[in-house]
């Protein structure tokens, strides 16, 4: 706790920083980023170094400067040991004792703030880092109603054959959840909090403020209900339900419905939350003695080295297992993986749509052995019964807008309508139904992928709307183009029906594409996510409800992990043999192709948690990166270590499954990353294995290892040419005499240099005012920079990035060329390559004026300096992808026009 000290003290400060302000210099790395992820302003997280507890320490050196930041919270535990803090300004001094005294704003740049300052070069400290805003957790709604089913069929999951015939149900141990609250009072999740209940630990640190300001009351620290009342809340109640729900009178069994939990409230009702929280949040868990964190949560950070990478990669060395999402940025493309599971050693869960899910339905009475799925608009909650108006035109139906002539009385009144979606919106095609008399309005969409679902936003006292598939469309413009004998009767019938979508066992398409920057493989294994049937807050649709999302995916491994822990906890087992051991027996997705989904879609395939607990066939390592071309024999071969704890020999084969493979451009005169990723490329590479060749036989003794050789064969680059190409395929090994396979490896790589891979789009970088970022200036245009119009006539470079650079420098040069020293602000460290949507297309980088001169870099105080009226050029260079910072062809430069200052 902070203690007030004396006023005259600030007086003071105050007056020495009038004269003399102090701007910050140090060889500390700052994790700054050019892409546009939300940084939560002033905030920061310090990382001590090893050693003796120093907050203490810290907090005495800090005394003089306690009324200039607020810590939020502080971590002493053996995954992280340091501090999260917002730096303010000064507090106002009452006129009547400085008339002439005007207090300093620090706002501008944080840099020159004496708390910042001072601990940017104290020696108890190791690492600063900007706290992120982490989104809510993400998740797609499907607002269908249930009335009964359990989350998975037992032939895909195998989980029903793991608690009946093996009575492993996670009893006993620990999962800790970190999400938006829990409606614990839930039956399925055992009807209470604490001692004696499922959810025994947790605590809430979400502030009473945020419950407030949505008119809520707070729960109080030490509880983590939910108490959040809108359709979108309930997100850590669902997760937490796949993880252990149990409800026999719906039918319903979580994955370990014996589990223990513990739950962290993080996120508030709106809004997301600071990573500082987060990190807390998993030192608590920790604390609380959890052997599973989930987190299904994330940031859009395809780099291992953020902060709560950093806390995740140590918790998983402690001996936790932690889960997380690969994200929900599957149109993105490649490397759009997330934080904190982009960790080395964090479960990175990919995503697979469900076998099935209950949902209601309609009858069409000319399809009788068929019903087809729908969704109600935003203020629809029921629909009539009726006969459909024949109003298909030219093999299709109308768009249904305002002047439309196919919506006409004589055609619909009484009956319902079918229109497709566009051209104008939906309240437009309801208000021209309703004039005409008709009782209700379906749309389809004629361009929907996979017969996807979307919920229509309607206003009140219009017509009832839903959505249907649009393979039920078709058919009935089949229907009608014939003459038609029978009116089409459409019902909707009370009780609902099995859906199984076209998408059963795919990729979810939202299911984020790997690999890290550091072409590590990501994501390491498939959940199932898409249309996941689990508890929602009672309040909620009766309390259950069908989501989707690899925030639901997470939750299934993490399930699945409790089950292992507890089957294999006499055997001693390390956790990340476990991890290695779920990796081994999963089973391979199959494309459309009919060969597998690349590794970075897929990691190692859909987690089988029946057949990894009964094999005793171990492979390590579980995954394999050949890395990219640079080196033709650097992480080129691996030693497989192929572990048979069974009491009997076995002869197997080791043989190479090829996947699709990734193209990451559309042609080999792009470098724009395809979005989403090109993933049924057919290139493929061959494997080496030795001692023994593609296909021979390997005697594995009982309870011994056999080490395996695997080198990768590249293929001729004479013969292809090389642009970035991912390959991948799985090894795998096999039992000779019954062709099964015992275990899988997955494998990838990249056919091309990535030092090499350009850095910028074409026409990036470019001047522009911060004003008009679209106001290109010209490279031989003078930028004209009035210091007394900073808002109108501040420069900004605009950057567009194809792909990560881990460090991106600015200097400032006069009008002789001459470097005058760095550009406030930088660097700018792990910046995400930027994507081809408009809120992320490019991003800019804006100059204050000011400079620290050649040689000051590294000194305490303030030694930037205001650039003089004259003429200057800001001088960039970016580090390329695997480039080496101390080589200077590995960065790409650029300079400006000249820059006329103008003080």
């Amino acid at each position: 706790m902070l203690i007030i000290y004396r006023h005259n003290l600030i007086e003071k400060y105050l007056i020495q920083i009038m004269s003399n302000l102090l701007l910050l210099t140090t060889t500390l790395v700052f994790a700054y980023t050019v892409e546009a992820m939300n940084i939560i302003p002033r905030s920061y997280i310090v990382e001590y170094a090893p050693g003796t507890d120093h907050h203490n320490v810290l907090q005495r050196d800090l005394f003089q400067f306690q009324e200039l930041y607020e810590i939020h919270h502080t971590y002493s535990s053996p995954i992280f040991h340091g501090m999260s803090f917002t730096l303010k300004d000064p507090p106002a001094i009452p006129k009547t004792q400085h008339k002439h005294l005007t207090p300093v704003s620090y706002s501008v740049n944080d840099k020159i703030h004496p708390v910042f300052n001072h601990i940017s070069v104290h020696p108890a400290i190791k690492n600063i880092y900007p706290v992120y805003e982490v989104p809510r957790p993400q998740w797609i709604q499907n607002p269908k109603n249930i009335s009964y089913t359990f989350p998975y069929a037992n032939k895909d999951s195998q989980i029903d054959d793991i608690h009946k015939e093996l009575g492993i149900t996670g009893k006993g141990i620990l999962i800790g959840v970190l999400d938006s609250g829990i409606d614990y009072l839930h039956p399925a999740l055992g009807g209470g909090f604490g001692e004696g209940f499922k959810v025994r630990y947790g605590k809430n640190l979400v502030a009473a403020s945020n419950d407030e300001e949505n008119g809520l009351k707070s729960p109080g620290e030490n509880d983590p209900f939910d108490p959040c009342l809108g359709y979108d809340a309930g997100h850590g109640t669902h997760v937490s339900g796949i993880i252990a729900g149990y409800d026999k009178a719906m039918n319903f069994t979580g994955v370990a419905p014996d589990a223990t939990l513990g739950f962290w409230r993080i996120f508030g009702c709106q809004g997301g939350a600071a990573a500082d929280t987060v990190i807390k949040a998993m030192e608590m868990a920790y604390e609380a003695g959890c052997q599973i964190i989930n987190l299904s949560l994330g940031i859009e950070s395809n780099w291992p080295e953020d902060a709560m990478a950093a806390v995740a990669e140590n918790l998983s060395k402690k001996g936790v297992i932690v889960v997380g999402v690969a994200g929900n940025q599957g149109p993105n493309g490649a490397y759009s993986q997330n934080s904190p599971a982009s960790a080395r050693s964090v479960i990175s869960t990919a995503s697979v749509d469900n076998w099935f899910y209950p949902a209601k339905v309609m009858d069409i009475n000319i399809f009788p052995d068929s019903y087809f799925p729908f969704i109600f608009s935003s203020n629809t909650m029921s629909f009539p019964n009726g006969t459909l108006a024949s109003i298909v035109s030219e093999g299709t139906f109308p768009f249904g807008c305002a002047n439309d002539t196919a919506i006409t009385t004589e055609k619909v009144q009484g009956k319902i309508v079918i229109v497709k979606r566009g051209v104008c919106s939906f309240n437009e095609k309801l208000t021209a139904a309703k004039a005409s008399g008709a009782i209700g309005v379906l749309f389809y969409d004629p361009v929907a992928k996979d017969n996807a679902l979307i919920l229509a936003k309607t206003d009140k006292d219009l017509l009832p709307c839903a959505n249907i598939e649009k393979e039920a469309a078709l058919r009935l413009i089949d229907y009608y183009k014939e003459p038609v004998s029978l009116p089409v009767e459409i019902t909707f019938p009370d009780i609902n029906g099995i859906v199984v979508p076209e998408t059963a066992g795919r990729i979810s398409d939202f299911s984020s594409t790997g690999p890290t920057y550091e072409l590590d493989l990501k994501p390491s294994i498939t959940g199932i996510g898409g249309d996941v049937y689990s508890t929602l807050p009672r309040h909620i649709n009766q309390g259950f409800g069908v989501r989707s999302g690899t925030s639901m995916a997470a939750p299934h491994i993490a399930g699945c992990s409790a089950l292992f822990l507890e089957f294999f906890s006499k055997q001693n087992l390390s956790p990340s043999y476990v991890i290695e051991h779920m990796q081994n027996h999963a089973k391979l997705i199959i494309a459309k192709s009919g060969i597998p989904e690349h590794p970075i879609v897929q990691g190692a395939g859909l987690i089988q948690p029946y057949d990894t607990m009964k094999s005793k066939i171990h492979v390590s390592p579980s995954h394999i990166s050949f890395n990219d071309t640079a080196s033709l024999t650097e992480y080129k071969s691996y030693t497989l270590n192929i572990i048979n704890s069974n009491s009997v020999p076995l002869s197997v084969s080791i043989e190479n499954i090829p996947s699709n493979s990734i193209e990451t451009f559309a042609n080999t005169t792009s470098f724009t990353p395809t979005e989403p990723a090109l993933t049924n490329g057919n290139l493929q590479v061959e494997l080496e294995f030795f001692p023994v060749g593609q296909g021979r036989t390997l005697i594995l003794s009982p309870s011994s290892t056999a080490s395996v050789r695997v080198k990768v064969i590249l293929p001729d680059p004479n013969e292809l040419f090389y642009h970035y190409q991912m390959y991948g395929g799985f090894i795998s090994i096999k039992n000779t005499e019954t062709s099964e396979s015992l275990a899988t490896v997955p494998y990838f790589g990249v056919l091309g240099k990535m030092v090499e891979l350009p850095l910028f789009d074409t026409g990036y970088p470019y001047l522009a005012p911060a004003s008009n970022l679209l106001n290109r200036q010209g490279e031989n245009v003078t930028y004209q920079y009035d210091m007394t119009h900073k808002v109108k006539t501040k420069p900004s470079i605009v950057v567009r990035l194809l792909t990560g650079s881990a460090r991106i420098e600015i200097n400032v040069y006069d009008e002789n060329q001459n470097d005058l020293g760095v550009m406030s602000g930088g660097p700018w460290t792990y910046n995400q390559r930027n994507t081809l949507a408009e809120e992320n297309y490019d991003d800019p980088i804006a100059w204050n004026g000011k400079y620290i001169p050649i040689g000051k870099e590294k000194e305490i105080g303030d030694n930037s300096v205001l650039a003089k009226d004259g003429t200057y050029y800001l001088f960039l260079r970016a580090l390329k992808h695997f480039g080496d910072p101390d080589n200077k062809k590995d960065w790409k430069e650029w300079k400006s026009g000249p820059i006329q200052v103008k003080n």
